[in-house]
């Protein structure tokens, strides 16, 4: 049974070269080329420019952020705990909600007499489902985004705007090592073939 690998090797033949560049796909230097049509071979990658445009975008945030006066930090951390607010109050309704159901079918699993002892464990297992699924402290997160101050949610956009250059300058230069390391693989391997 031929595949995707060795379907063109058996029906119509292919040489040395022509069958370890297909097979070389399946390899981790060629995994960019995953959806790429079987019979295109390896090729060298360019890095993904995802991390230098998020740097470039965050750059802009912060000096944006920096730029700003006093009172349109105050604006802005005022704009951001609003909707914190909003966002956690609904959080919270959601979790209520679902908590009440939980609770529900607790209760009708509590009331359920199993058929057998064999389904002992079932009954089990359901009433821990619905012990581990149950919501945290809704009510605390609420305080907790209710408490910050207008000053702390402007603070806490400049420190992660800052984590974020530094996290996307690592990844960046990680994704450049990847793709540079991914075409030192395609290259040997290209060295290596018979022309």
């Amino acid at each position: 049974m031929p595949t995707g690998y060795t379907a063109k090797l058996m029906s119509e033949g292919e040489d040395f070269r022509t069958f370890v560049l297909t097979c070389a796909r399946a390899f981790g230097a060629c995994i960019m080329q995953r959806d790429d049509p079987m019979d295109q071979p390896p090729s060298k990658h360019e890095p993904s420019d995802y991390h230098c445009k998020a740097l470039e975008d965050t750059r802009q945030t912060l000096t944006r952020l920096h730029g700003m006066t006093r009172a349109e930090q105050i604006a802005y951390g005022n704009k951001l705990r609003s909707k914190s607010i909003a966002d956690a109050r609904a959080s919270s309704r959601k979790a209520q909600e679902e908590d009440a159901r939980l609770k529900q079918m607790a209760a009708l699993v509590l009331e359920w007499i199993p058929p057998s002892t064999d389904h002992q464990e079932l009954k089990n297992f359901m009433l821990n489902q619905i012990k581990i699924s149950k919501n945290g402290d809704w009510v605390a997160n609420v305080s907790k985004v209710e408490d910050k101050t207008a000053e702390e949610y402007f603070a806490d956009s400049v420190a992660s705007a800052e984590r974020n250059i530094t996290y996307h300058t690592k990844e960046h230069a990680k994704e450049l090592g990847r793709t540079n390391s991914r075409n030192e693989w395609i290259t040997k391997l290209y060295e290596s073939l018979p022309r």
